[in-house]
């Protein structure tokens, strides 16, 4: 995948985050606003619903002492009328009798009424009660039924977004998945292509430091997530030569090839030393009777300096084809991703296509007999050499006025187009 399109995706993925969190939190604050501005009127109607009460019970106690005091009053005057010290003393004492019974009985009815209307009054009271505390409870269940409600639309926005998020997940993943597809048939042509040549891909990742701690030495460890390690281009010879070196990466290898070429430098300056002594003591009549042996001595040592003068030669030799195998591999690869660019901008022109010849399928009239249909697909391709491949296909369907052939028809083109894109790029990583 190319970087700056995945840099790209981050980014506009990033910026769609940003932009849900950003409503997410303007809606936890209107929330936060309407619960505060709904607890305040709460408080408010509670306020008022309590004025209310005391208002309704001090009308209850005034209007039972108004009753009472009309009542007394009346009682009083009743009971001064029916007085004996108000009528004649020529009264019979049978009506003094019946005036007496009558007003012990009026008294007794007055308590009786008066019990009546305190009981009611109480009663009222209570049942006002009732009604303001039920009012309240209403008002409770009202506001929580809002409460209610507004979860559930922030619970529906929450499932919308959640569900927008999971399907740009699908996308990215199939996307994902099909560059990650992409790059191993282009890894795999690669590596068929070196072979064919003889060439082979090795590491060429340095060797880290030494890391102060395990976790600093599992971190150095682990490869970054969507990174390549480096490779080189190198003959089969090079790569059995690094194969003999050792384990290690590229540049542990060839430090310990040059090692190995100093350490035999050495080793053939210190045997030029011993020879031009011998050869001086040989002059200076020195030697003696172990002459032979010197000499199939000195024999081995030429035969060994010009072994290790020819090792020398090959690593030599071999570092300069290795550097000069890197050069080659970040040619290719440029190449290689301006020519996986061009390919993007065909497919995406080919996608264009069949999206346009999709249209004009559906919108074809069902009573048409010939539809034929060409397709010619180029690609051209410049590196060293020009690749020209024009496939051309004819398709002739004859189709009765039924909606089937039409379907028919229009799948038979789409299949025709996805073959000759896949084959296009088949032919474009053999080339690769």
């Amino acid at each position: 995948m190319d970087p700056s399109r995945r840099q790209r995706t981050q980014t506009k993925a990033t910026a769609e985050e940003q932009a849900l969190d950003q409503i997410a939190r303007e809606a936890e604050q209107r929330l936060a606003a309407r619960r505060a501005a709904r607890a305040e009127a709460r408080e408010i109607r509670m306020r008022e619903l309590e004025r209310q009460q005391r208002e309704q019970e001090d009308h209850a106690d005034k209007a039972y002492d108004m009753y009472a005091e009309t009542v007394g009053r009346r009682g009083g005057t009743r009971l001064a009328a029916l007085s004996p010290s108000v009528h004649s003393p020529r009264r019979s004492s049978e009506d003094s009798a019946d005036d007496t019974f009558s007003i012990k009985d009026l008294r007794h009815e007055l308590k009786e009424v008066q019990e009546k209307f305190r009981k009611a009054m109480i009663l009222n009271a209570q049942l006002d009660n009732d009604k303001a505390a039920l009012g309240y409870q209403l008002e409770l269940l009202k506001d929580r039924i809002e409460e209610l409600h507004e979860e559930y639309a922030q619970l529906q926005r929450e499932h919308k977004e959640k569900c927008s998020a999971h399907e740009r997940l699908k996308r990215e993943h199939a996307s994902l998945e099909r560059e990650v597809a992409a790059a191993r048939d282009a890894v795999r042509a690669r590596d068929a292509a070196a072979a064919a040549a003889g060439y082979a891909f090795v590491d060429a990742a340095t060797l880290p430091a030494a890391p102060a701690s395990p976790s600093a030495a599992a971190a150095a460890a682990a490869p970054a997530f969507g990174a390549v390690p480096p490779l080189a281009l190198v003959s089969h010879q090079s790569e059995q030569l690094l194969n003999d070196a050792g384990e290690g990466t590229l540049d542990v290898r060839l430090q310990k090839l040059l090692a190995g070429k100093q350490s035999l430098e050495s080793e053939v300056r210190k045997l030029k030393l011993q020879l031009n002594e011998e050869r001086a003591a040989r002059q200076n009549g020195v030697a003696n009777h172990h002459d032979q042996e010197y000499e199939n001595e000195l024999e081995a040592v030429r035969r060994s300096a010009a072994e290790a003068k020819a090792r020398a030669a090959r690593a030599e030799a071999e570092a300069a084809l290795q550097a000069a195998a890197a050069a080659r591999l970040d040619a290719q690869l440029a190449r290689l991703r301006a020519r996986q660019d061009h390919q993007d901008e065909h497919e995406e022109q080919l996608k264009q296509e069949r999206r346009r010849l999709q249209r004009e399928v559906t919108t074809r009239t069902p009573h048409a007999h010939t539809d034929t249909h060409t397709t010619t697909d180029t690609v051209t391709t410049t590196d060293t050499h020009t690749y020209m491949y024009t496939d051309t296909r004819t398709h002739t369907n004859t189709h009765t006025t039924t909606d089937t052939h039409t379907h028919k028809d229009t799948d038979t083109h789409m299949d025709t187009y996805t073959h000759l894109h896949h084959h296009t790029r088949r032919r474009l990583a053999i080339m690769i």
